[in-house]
């Protein structure tokens, strides 16, 4: 897997690259696209129209995927954030608790 980034004015674009046996890649990302669906991703439509997995494309699927791998990089990068802001509050609190 490789990726890079690439900047165009202001903006920065990120890009994640896998090259593998199409079988391999088409398995990887049905399974995993599948899964995602199961657990509530993507658009099911409603009761009176629902979507079914099996109705969706290939760029569908892979579309679940890319969303999935997105929230996790948000996630974690947010998760970070806020471990460092509370280490800092506790290293503030620890130090003013020294100072009394």
């Amino acid at each position: 897997m490789t990726s890079k980034f690439t900047v165009i004015g202001t903006e920065t674009k990120i890009t994640f690259e896998w090259t593998a046996l199409t079988a391999k890649i088409q398995s990887i990302v049905g399974d995993c696209s599948e899964y995602l669906w199961n657990h509530g991703l993507g658009d099911h439509g409603t009761t009176e129209v629902p979507i079914l997995y099996s109705s969706l494309s290939n760029n569908q699927k892979l579309a679940l995927v890319e969303a999935h791998l997105k929230d996790v990089i948000i996630n974690a990068a947010n998760t970070h954030k806020s471990v460092e802001a509370q280490e800092a509050a506790r290293l503030l609190e620890e130090q003013n608790k020294h100072q009394l």
